[in-house]
């Protein structure tokens, strides 16, 4: 049980809390929409660099197996490993990983051949 100095203190923090909400929604609204961009189709072993912070999606189609690791990071180039897709299989056919704006990301694959069939795709979120 809440004692009734605790619940008016709760009701006042929420009453600023809501008061803070209403004076963010405003100036959001003030602002108006903003443009993200298009998302874009990549290509496996390109380095990228996010230039918004976006969903990076890795997928086989078919065709020529592989595996491929999708890196993130701040470092160019990147080494941290968010996903991987081995097509070899029936399981891990998809990967994907949020990349922050500044980060540099890259679909790096197993395989030297160059018809290999995934599909790249970046996604703005913000």
């Amino acid at each position: 049980m809440v004692g009734a100095e605790q619940q008016e203190a709760l009701e006042r923090r929420i009453a600023e809390l809501e008061q803070m909400v209403q004076r963010l929604t405003t100036r959001i609204d003030a602002a108006g929409p903003v443009a993200l961009g298009e998302g874009f189709e990549g290509r496996l072993d390109t380095l990228y660099r996010a230039e918004v912070t976006g969903f990076v999606a890795v997928y086989f189609v078919t065709g020529r197996t592989a595996k491929v690791q999708l890196l993130v990071g701040p470092a160019n180039p990147p080494a941290r490993v968010v996903g991987v897709v081995d097509s070899r299989g029936s399981q891990a056919s998809y990967a994907g990983g949020i990349v922050r704006a500044g980060e540099y990301w890259v679909a790096a694959s197993s395989s030297g051949r160059p018809d290999l069939n995934f599909r790249v795709h970046f996604t703005p979120l913000f």
